[in-house]
C-alpha cells in the first residue's frame, strides 16, 4: 500500500480507485450535497433513519460483491470501514441539532453575543463585524481562546447565508466543517499507523477502531473548536513524522503551518512540542554524525519561524494590552460541576461502582458527580454527557459498547508493553518512541489540568483525545505479534469487530432517544 493511496488493482472501477485515493474529495461532496438539499437537519427521524439503513445497505452490498468476485482485499474492506463511519457521523449530524451535545456552544441567536460571550456568539460576533473582538477576554467566556476556528465558522456562515432567503438564517451549516474536521482527523490518525508499517489484518483492526470511534462521532457534530485542533495536530504530526523518515523540506513546512494553526485554534495543541521536538534531537543527532547537522538545524530554525507566531500571536496580542496570562482557561462557576472537595487519590483511584452499576456521566444536577479523572475519560469518550439511564434500548446498547471498550482499554497497555519490548525488532524505534512521548505528555497534561480545574467537565476525554492514536498504534502492533497472530489472531478481530458494531449501533438509535423533564436535586455536599 502506498503513501499515497492503497492498492489498486487493474480491473478496479476507475471511480471507486479515484475515491479510495482521493478520500477527502468524496467526503466533501457528500457533506457539501448534504448541506445543500438538507440544511444538515432532517426534523422526520424517520427519514434520517431510512437514509442511515439504504446507505448502510450500499456499503454491505458493495462489500459482499467484492467479497463474492475475491476482490474484497483488505485494503478495499478498510474503505468500505471509513465509509461506513463517515456515514455514521453525517446522519448523527442530520438528526442532531446544533445545540444539541455541545460543550460551551452556547445558543444561536442574533444580536446576542453582546450578552453570552460563547463559541456561537464568537462566530456571530465575527461574522456581523469581519473583525475580532477588541476586549479583555478574561471577562468575555469563550473569547479567550485563539481565534482561527470562529473566522472560519463566520466566513462560512456568511457565504451560506448569501444563497437563503433575505433575514433567515441555518446555523446547522457549521457542522459541515466539523464534520470533515472529524473525517480529517480520523484520516490523519490512520496515515500514520499506516506510515509507521501497520498493513494486513493489524491495519483492518485498526480501522475497524478509528472508523466509527464515538468521539469522532460526537465531534462531526459539535461545533466548538475542539476537532479543528485536533485535525491539525495529527495532521502536524504525521508530516513530522515524514520529515523525520526523509528530510523534505515541504514536510517540515506543511507540519509547522498545521501546529501553528492548530495553536491558532486550541493552544493546547502546543504539547505536540513533546514528541516533535524528540524527532527533531534524534534527527539531527543522526545528521551530525553524517556532516548534515547544519540542514536539520535550519530546517528546525524554519519550523520555529512558521509556527511560533501563527501560534502565539493572540495570547501575546492579549498579554500585552490586557495582561492575560499565557494559558489563561475559563473557571466553571457551578457547584454541581465542582470537585474539589476529593483528594487527588480519590481523583485518581477513587471507585464507585463503575462499570457495573454506573456508566453515563454524572454532572452533579442528579445528586452524584463523576470525580475520578479516567472513569470519566472513557464515559466522555464513548457518550460524553448524554445520559440515557432512562432508556432501556439505549442503556443495554451502551453497556455493551462499555464492557468491549474496557477490555480494549485494557489491551492497550499490553500494546504498549509489547511496543517496548519489541522496540528494536521493527526498526521504527524512534518514532515508537515519539508516539509514547506523545501519549505521556496527553495523559499527565490531561491528569495536571483536571487537578488544577477541579470541575467534573475538566475530565473530559477531548482533553486528551490524541492519546488515541498511541492507543490504537498498541492496539494494531498487538495484533501483529507472534502470540495474537499464534492464537489466529480472531480474538482481537472479534474485538475490533464488536467495538465497531456497537459504536455504530449506539449512535444509528440515539435519534430515539427522548430527554425526560430534566430535575435538579439540591447537592448535598
Amino acid at each position: 500500500m502506498g503513501e499515497n493511496g492503497m492498492a489498486a488493482d487493474s480491473g478496479e472501477n476507475a471511480l471507486l480507485r479515484f475515491m479510495r485515493r482521493f478520500p477527502a474529495v468524496p467526503a466533501a461532496a457528500v457533506a457539501l450535497l448534504a448541506l445543500v438539499f438538507t440544511g444538515n437537519r432532517i426534523d422526520n427521524n424517520y427519514v434520517t433513519f431510512a437514509l442511515m439503513i439504504a446507505g448502510f445497505i450500499c456499503i454491505l452490498v458493495t462489500g459482499l460483491v467484492m467479497g463474492r468476485k475475491g476482490k474484497l482485499t483488505d485494503d478495499k474492506l478498510i474503505f468500505l470501514l471509513f465509509a461506513a463511519g463517515f456515514w455514521i457521523r453525517l446522519c448523527y449530524v442530520l438528526y442532531t441539532h446544533v445545540e444539541v451535545r455541545q460543550n460551551d456552544v452556547g445558543i444561536f441567536r442574533e444580536g446576542t453575543f453582546a450578552n453570552m460571550h460563547s463559541h456561537a456568539d464568537y462566530m456571530l460576533y465575527i461574522r456581523d463585524h469581519l473583525r475580532l473582538p477588541e476586549v479583555d477576554v478574561k471577562g468575555y467566556g469563550q473569547f479567550y481562546h485563539p481565534p482561527l476556528h470562529y473566522i472560519i465558522c463566520a466566513l462560512f456562515i456568511k457565504v451560506y447565508e448569501l444563497f437563503l432567503p433575505a433575514g433567515t438564517h441555518n446555523y446547522e451549516c457549521v457542522q459541515t466543517l466539523t464534520l470533515l474536521y472529524s473525517f480529517g482527523a480520523q484520516y490523519y490518525m490512520f496515515r500514520t499507523i499506516r506510515h509507521l508499517g501497520v498493513k494486513g489484518k493489524a491495519l483492518v483492526n485498526a480501522a475497524l477502531i478509528l472508523a466509527a470511534f464515538p468521539s469522532l462521532t460526537l465531534f462531526a457534530g459539535s461545533v466548538n473548536n475542539d476537532i479543528l485542533s485536533l485535525m491539525l495536530f495529527f495532521a502536524g504530526f504525521y508530516y513530522g513524522l515524514r520529515w523525520y523518515g526523509e528530510g523534505k523540506m515541504r514536510d517540515i513546512v506543511i507540519s509547522a503551518l498545521c501546529v501553528g494553526f492548530g495553536m491558532m485554534t486550541k493552544l493546547s495543541i502546543g504539547l505536540i512540542a513533546a514528541p516533535l521536538g524528540f524527532l527533531f534531537v534524534v534527527r539531527f543527532v543522526k545528521d551530525v554524525k553524517a556532516k548534515k547537522g547544519l540542514r536539520s538545524l535550519g530546517q528546525l530554525v524554519l519550523f520555529i519561524v512558521i509556527a511560533a507566531p501563527l501560534g502565539l500571536w493572540y495570547s501575546i496580542k492579549n498579554f500585552v494590552r490586557y495582561g492575560t496570562p499565557f494559558g489563561y482557561v475559563i473557571r466553571v462557576n457551578s457547584i454541581y460541576m465542582d470537585i474539589s472537595r476529593f483528594s487527588v487519590k480519590d481523583r485518581l483511584f477513587g471507585f464507585y461502582g463503575f462499570p457495573i452499576e454506573d456508566y453515563f456521566v454524572n454532572t452533579g444536577s442528579d445528586g452524584e458527580q463523576d470525580y475520578n479523572i479516567f472513569i470519566t475519560q472513557i464515559k466522555t469518550m464513548l457518550f460524553e454527557y448524554e445520559n440515557c439511564r432512562d432508556d432501556m434500548l439505549m442503556t443495554m446498547t451502551g453497556y455493551f459498547l462499555l464492557l468491549v471498550t474496557l477490555i480494549l482499554v485494557a489491551l492497550v497497555f499490553v500494546g504498549l508493553v509489547y511496543v517496548l519490548v519489541t522496540i528494536k525488532k521493527r526498526g521504527v524505534a524512534s518514532e515508537d518512541l515519539a508516539l509514547l512521548i506523545l501519549f505521556v505528555t496527553e495523559v499527565v497534561a490531561a491528569v495536571i489540568f483536571s487537578l488544577n480545574y477541579p470541575h467534573v467537565c475538566s475530565q473530559d476525554f477531548r482533553y486528551d483525545f490524541p492519546a488515541l492514536l498511541t492507543a490504537v498504534y498498541c492496539i494494531a502492533g498487538l495484533s501483529d505479534s507472534e502470540a495474537c497472530k499464534g492464537l489466529g489472531g480472531k480474538g482481537m478481530r472479534l474485538l475490533c469487530i464488536a467495538f465497531f458494531v456497537m459504536s455504530v449501533l449506539y449512535y444509528s438509535i440515539l435519534w430515539t432517544y427522548v430527554k425526560g423533564v430534566p430535575i435538579l436535586v439540591e447537592p448535598t455536599w
